[in-house]
């Protein structure tokens, strides 16, 4: 083994319990919609402006539904106001979203009401899907969380109920997300831009578990830039061919000094030695089944070193460390620290006296805390025996940026110079570092230990290698900067196994099998789990949610057999097909006979391997649904029936594969 140390490291068991903050918002100061939570995408579909809400009355009503921009909101307002005795008035979206039963959904949306007014909102006949709220004069968020029991596409209704003459309520930022927790609005994954996401991400750390929610506690950095003006209209295409999945995922890294305009050189499938105060750019190329590509990118900014600093005592709770002050003393005493004599810079102290350390915390609500650090200085040992005489001869050591002309074997030479230098033996001497003439040729100075024990060892500013073979297997551990990689090469089995570790990128694994190319990864960083092989598949959990390669977004079927209308669509998540049809008209129904409605595209991962079948209820007719194994999709009534128009609805779900 060979382990090559330059300059000087520190070792050492730190655990100062930091803790990391993120926030999210919409402006450079963290002010506008400032949140600690990311947005999940709304459930809901359409609820932006209310466009396609119906009005809903009921016992003879008279009054209005209308649409106003109230001041600070950009949503529109759905504004319901009465002019005679009411039970119930407000506005139902049809089909508002698909749920599947065993999803835990959260609803939400703002209100606020002329006086305290009951407002129903949620799923209406939908197993704990809707909920009575009180709404007070104030705007206010509320909220109701519940586990589906059924799968189906429920209506969403908003209503008041018990109004009177002149009360009025008005709602906005209606919104159905996945999960416990209501998190900023958001439009719905068809509806929604790229300024809809926040566009700063906001980090701070201290010692709390608890996130501030003071915008300016974070410091800002954008994550999301404009969209780019709309291109020239383009001339119509031609009819599009089935969907592709992808075939490959090919990721590279380059070093760059601009962190707006990526690199267009020196990309290398590894993560390359990292540059303080640079950018690490990351180049995702897709390459699809009908041999199309898409190229995405990421940078991250790396960080320069701070100071080595000593550990501290506890810090308060609840405020921020403004200033760290350091100072140093000497003193005879060794368990009463010193009352003068404190400065900036370590001062020379006598042999058996002790160096006291004082550091002073000012927090950011202007109070102070001092602690003291102590070391005593070792003794003076006694005067050694005298050495042999020395014979005369030539100096044991040259310090020169030059190669020296008279050399003698076990000359000891430092090389000075700035820049690597090839000796005339043809030896590669680096900077900084000492060799020593074997009587042929310049061979490394080396210090060789079988065991090193001590308190603290210091490498700074350095690096850390270590590199063993032995037979087909080849180990290497490498420390630099932020960044600690291991690796290990068996020529037995033909194998590669890399592990890397980065404050930065995060924990990533890989293993390669060195004939065949193929290769799979597994990791961890601040967009979440991931894994990864290069035949294309993948999954990663976001703060989304899963994603899957198997996913197939909500895709439309054209009907046939005679059914036309309504919406017949698919969809795969998280390895389970979705079907729903939705307002479909029917030919005429002979009981007992299976009808095709429509076909899955061939080769789809949605084609069960076995018929799949469920029920399909329209209004108080019970019909038949299934998926065949072949991909086609079937519908049966149980009883005669006429043509009927935007009639059926159904919907089924299984695991695929």
């Amino acid at each position: 083994m060979m382990i090559v140390a330059s300059n000087s490291l520190t070792i050492s068991n730190v655990n100062d319990g930091t803790i990391t903050h993120t926030a999210y918002a919409y402006s450079a100061d963290g002010t506008d919609r400032f949140t600690t939570t990311y947005p999940n995408l709304n459930l809901l579909r359409s609820t932006a402006k209310f466009d396609n809400f119906n009005p809903n009355y009921s016992n003879n009503l008279v009054s209005t539904i209308t649409k106003t921009k109230i001041s600070g909101i950009t949503n529109t307002v759905m504004d319901v106001k009465t002019s005679g005795n009411a039970f119930a008035v407000g506005l139902y979206l049809p089909n508002a979203c698909n749920i599947t039963a065993g999803q835990t959904i959260t609803i939400s949306f703002m209100a606020r009401a002329s006086i305290d007014t009951k407002v129903w909102f949620g799923f209406e006949n939908f197993p704990n899907g809707m909920k009575i709220f009180t709404v007070t004069p104030d705007w206010k968020l509320y909220t109701h969380t519940f586990t589906a029991t059924t799968s189906g596409t429920p209506n969403l209704y908003i209503y008041g109920w018990d109004m009177v003459a002149g009360q009025w309520f008005q709602a906005y930022n209606p919104k159905a997300e996945e999960g416990s927790t209501a998190t900023p609005h958001m439009p719905s994954a068809s509806e929604v831009k790229t300024a809809d996401w926040p566009k700063y991400i906001g980090h701070y750390t201290d010692f709390t578990q608890a996130d501030s929610t003071n915008p300016s506690d974070y410091t800002w950095s954008l994550i999301r830039g404009n969209d780019g003006k709309d291109g020239a209209d383009g001339k119509d295409g031609i009819a599009g061919k089935d969907g592709v999945g992808i075939k490959t995922t090919v990721i590279t890294y380059a070093i760059s000094t601009s962190g707006t305009t990526a690199p267009t050189t020196g990309w290398t499938s590894s993560v390359p030695s990292l540059v303080k105060g640079q950018y690490l750019w990351t180049k995702t190329v897709w390459t699809y089944t009908d041999n199309s590509s898409e190229t995405g990118y990421t940078v991250s900014y790396i960080a320069k070193d701070g100071n080595n600093g000593n550990d501290g005592i506890a810090g308060k709770d609840g405020t921020g460390i403004k200033t760290t002050t350091i100072t140093y003393a000497g003193s005879t005493s060794g368990t009463t620290a010193p009352t003068s004599g404190w400065t900036s810079t370590v001062p020379m102290v006598e042999a058996g006296s002790y160096l006291w350390t004082k550091t002073v915390w000012a927090y950011t609500d202007n109070t102070s805390e001092t602690g003291y650090s102590v070391a005593k200085m070792g003794n003076t040992g006694p005067t050694g025996p005298a050495g042999p005489p020395g014979s005369n001869g030539d100096p044991g050591k040259v310090v020169s940026d030059t190669e020296p002309t008279t050399r003698f074997k076990g000359l000891t030479w430092k090389y000075l110079g700035t820049s690597d230098l090839t000796a005339s033996d043809g030896t590669v001497i680096l900077s900084g570092t000492e060799y020593y003439w074997s009587g042929t040729n310049w061979i490394l100075s080396e210090i060789n230990a079988h065991n090193i024990n001590g308190n603290n060892l210091k490498i700074t500013d350095g690096e850390f290698i270590s590199k063993t073979t032995n037979g087909p297997v080849t180990t290497s551990t490498e420390i630099k900067d932020n960044h600690i990689a291991i690796s290990k090469t068996d020529g037995t089995v033909n194998t590669r196994n890399d592990i890397a570790l980065d404050s930065e990128q995060g924990l990533a694994q890989k293993f390669t099998n060195i004939n065949t190319g193929f290769y799979r990864t597994a990791g961890i960083n601040y967009q979440g789990p991931f894994t990864s092989d290069s035949d294309g598949n993948y999954a990663q959990l976001t703060p989304q949610g899963t994603k899957l390669s198997t996913d197939v977004p909500w895709t439309t079927l054209s009907p046939m057999g005679g059914f036309s209308g309504g919406l017949i669509r698919f969809a795969v998540k998280n390895g389970v097909a979705h079907f729903s049809l939705a307002g479909l008209s029917c030919p005429p129904m002979t009981a007992g006979n299976w009808i095709k409605c429509a076909q899955l595209p061939s080769g789809s991962i949605a084609i069960p391997s076995e018929n799949q079948v469920t029920a399909a209820f329209t209004n108080a007719t019970v019909w038949g649904f299934y998926v065949s194994k072949s991909g086609g999709l079937y519908l049966q009534s149980t009883s005669n029936s006429p043509a009927l128009n935007g009639f059926v609805n159904a919907s089924n779900s299984y695991p695929i594969g």
